[in-house]
């Protein structure tokens, strides 16, 4: 049984936002090359200003003055010791705008005086309905592949007249000094409507910094017609309510017919859409950006099975297109989420220099620099280690700034890096081990980087150009965390299933490690080709699957994490490992590794050996006890996609869609037909609201019912891909209770809420 202190550090570990203070600086760039940034959080928060050229920080608002003016203002004192505005905004050079109880109000930092902005005269039910300000982006949601709706931000144009949106499935404007909305389109509907690509897009979960639509003269901009129509329907059943109701969706199934994008660019004056004449069956299209003249629109197209990519060019008055370049893999170019979820790996170069293609043609990610004809000019970067993403491009300098996991003796760490556009010696910008995030000035002349470790928190430093260190900021204090029995990873490196690749991981002890005792093993999975799993920076997330792999050791067990062949950020053999093998490279080697990581640490009970994971992850955890039976004993696998044939993102992976050439790698991936196999304990769990995730869970579970098989299944209802609060609480109590049971001498009590 587990003890109340245990149980009381792993409530403290799981929901450890309580101890930590993260000391992450996000810049906010002025035009004069200083940036001002939040210090603290909620109402105790402080707004500073970093002057790059000197290193000085001061603090952008006298805190007493502007309480003192806000509470003269409106007749009570603020909360907390800070300033508690709700949004924020700089206006000119002394003044700020922000929003305090719903109201806007404009701070002169030179009088301290405060003047509420001038309000819309609209009736209270009207700016009820606009639920935003009128002068800031609001956001609306697009229609996606995956049948569902993400969350993206209104695009302003460059001349901040208008907000670019959608509405009712068409192309809306909303006036940015009156909020007045004129839809420029009224064709769109119901699985047949209107998209745009806009800056910062919440998508699938993760924000993307993407492109604006806009033309640099703000007259014009690209979109296209979302058709999902062709598509096979797929159910959502709500059952909650005084009676079900079903949700139809539409999300293809590997061979079905795709959604299309149909490329167009929107005259803002005559509010007439321009067909761009690109075929676009079968193909994924992203919007790369405009020339800066606004003569031409770019935008890239990927082949259904990625093994294409094409840039092409377009004459916004005509639609005239031309293809500019065109590459083609013996695998894939591009990861496919990354392309849904908004990067194209193509940047456009200001002043006619062409463009930048990321490509992995010499076994390597990196750099290729083409003239806008398609002609290669040259390679950019070189090297056994691969370019993460373009940071910025100082045309003048001829310097190409990006991220790359640059050191190979760690080849997880990211770096700041910089290489002439013509070619040659890549320069490293940033020191110390880690993972660097980085937020360059728009001059190039500076950047603000956060590095952080598994075993150490966030600091964050302004350095110039070249990397020197102008000012570094206060590191992250993790006393507290470190009180309540966190104790820090250990990052190790052991060799794979064939006994010559290097695999890098994560290794969490319990907080009273006692190297004379033997401790039941997790491990926490992933293992799908879209990303690498293990965190090599510091996470901060709270009370998630990611958050349990840091909690679960202060119940007494050792937690391993480690990204096996087939992954990203390493060289594209690694990654190729999972083209026609979904499955087989990646269980061999996740048995491998433990094994191996457990020769010269006999206090890893090999006899108790568990493992968990999410999405691809609960596919890997039913794989991995299916092909290692007798190191796996129990495992839990949440919001499992079990079937490849049930949604189109392993087609890029097994050679294209289902067909004779790829039967045996559909096949062999194929896990639900092997349930009367499974020897090891399972708990499958998954929302019902998690199209496909949810009807590969039922799959699987009637499998093992007519197999015989006992086995736990955690029906979340409603909860989609990603868990509500509730929910994650209830299954994180399931996990632990399920793991003390199959894992531990005796069931534990499950954690107090």
């Amino acid at each position: 049984m587990h003890s109340e202190d245990e149980f009381a550090s792993f409530e403290q570990v799981l929901g450890w936002s309580h101890a930590i203070q993260s000391r992450r600086v996000a810049a906010n760039w002025m035009r004069d090359g200083r940036f001002w940034f939040s210090e603290g959080a909620g109402p105790d928060a402080v707004l500073k200003i970093c002057d790059p050229k000197d290193g000085s920080v001061v603090d952008l608002i006298d805190i007493e003055r502007a309480r003192i003016s806000l509470q003269r203002l409106t007749g009570h004192a603020p909360s907390g010791h800070g300033l508690p505005f709700e949004a924020m905004s700089l206006s000119g050079d002394c003044g700020v705008r922000f929003t305090y109880g719903g109201q806007n109000y404009e701070l002169d930092l030179e009088t301290y005086c405060i003047a509420p902005m001038q309000s819309l005269n609209r009736t209270d039910a009207w700016l009820a309905a606009l639920s935003q300000s009128p002068t800031a982006p609001g956001t609306f949601t697009r229609p996606n592949c995956f049948g569902n709706r993400w969350s993206a931000p209104e695009a302003a144009s460059p001349d901040g007249r208008w907000f670019l949106s959608l509405r009712d499935h068409n192309l809306c404007l909303r006036g940015a000094d009156d909020g007045q909305i004129e839809f420029l389109t009224s064709d769109g509907e119901e699985f047949h409507e209107w998209d745009v690509e806009t800056p910062s897009s919440l998508l699938g979960g993760v924000v993307r910094d993407t492109v604006s639509s806009w033309s640099p003269d703000s007259l014009r901009f690209f979109a296209t017609k979302f058709d999902a129509r062709a598509t096979a329907p797929i159910s959502r059943t709500h059952m909650l309510g005084y009676r079900d109701s079903v949700e139809w969706l539409r999300m293809a199934r590997a061979g079905d017919a795709l959604p299309t994008y149909e490329p167009f660019v929107v005259d803002v004056l005559s509010r007439r859409p321009v067909r761009i004449n690109v075929e676009i069956a079968d193909r994924f299209i992203l919007f790369i950006g405009w020339h800066e003249s606004g003569r031409e629109v770019y935008f890239a197209q990927f082949s259904r099975d990625f093994r294409t990519g094409t840039l092409f060019g377009a004459d916004p008055a005509t639609g005239a297109v031309r293809a500019i370049f065109s590459e083609t893999a013996e695998t894939f170019v591009r990861i496919q989420h990354d392309v849904i979820c908004g990067r194209s790996g193509c940047t456009i170069l200001p002043n006619d220099l062409g463009f930048l293609w990321e490509s992995e043609r010499d076994g390597w990610k990196h750099l290729y620099h083409y003239a806008l004809d398609g002609t290669l000019r040259n390679q950019v970067t070189c090297g056994d280690w691969p370019v993460c993403e373009v940071q910025g491009v100082d045309a003048e300098a001829g310097l190409v700034y990006f991220t790359a996991h640059h050191d190979q003796a760690r080849p997880y760490d990211t770096h700041l890096c910089r290489a002439p556009l013509a070619g040659g010696r890549a320069e490293r910008l940033t020191e110390g081990e880690g993972v660097h995030e980085i937020q360059l000035s728009p001059d190039s002349g500076c950047f603000v980087t956060t590095v952080s470790r598994p075993d150490s928190g966030p600091q964050s430093s302004v350095c110039n150009n070249d990397g020197r260190v102008l000012h570094r900021f206060p590191g992250t204090d993790l006393t507290k965390l470190r009180a309540a029995g966190w104790t820090a990873p250990e990052q190790f490196c052991v060799k794979a299933a064939d006994g010559e690749t290097d695999l890098w991981g994560l290794l969490f002890k319990p907080r009273d490690f006692d190297p004379a005792k033997r401790y039941p093993v997790v491990e926490y999975i992933y293992g799908g080709p879209q990303m690498a799993c293990v965190p090599h920076y510091f996470e901060t997330e709270n009370r998630s699957m990611l958050t349990l792999k840091h909690a679960l050791p202060q119940l007494g067990y050792v937690v391993v994490t480690l990204d096996a062949r087939g992954t990203p950020e390493r060289s594209k053999a690694f990654h190729d490992a999972v083209y026609q093998d979904w499955r087989r490279h990646v269980t061999a080697d996740h048995a491998a590794a433990l094994r191996n990581l457990a020769k010269d640490r006999p206090w890893m009970d090999m006899d108790r050996v568990g493992i968990w994971g999410h999405s691809w992850g609960g596919y890997y955890t039913i794989a991995n006890l299916l092909d290692a039976p007798d190191l796996y004993k129990a495992g839990v696998a949440s919001a499992p996609g079990l079937d490849c044939y049930s949604v189109f993102l392993s087609e890029p992976y097994l050679g294209g869609v289902p067909g004779e050439q790829t039967k045996s790698a559909y096949d062999d991936a194929d896990v639900i037909t092997e349930a009367s196999r499974l020897k090891g304990e399972l708990m499958l769990a998954a929302g019902t609201n998690d199209v496909a995730m949810w009807h590969d869970a039922v799959k699987m579970s009637d499998a093992l019912i007519k197999s015989g098989k006992q086995h736990e299944f955690v029906i979340l209802p409603e909860q989609y891909h990603a868990y509500g609060k509730i929910s994650k609480q209830y299954l994180t109590e399931k996990i632990v209770r399920f793991f003390a049971a199959n894992l531990q001498a005796a069931t534990s009590a499950a954690p107090s809420s």
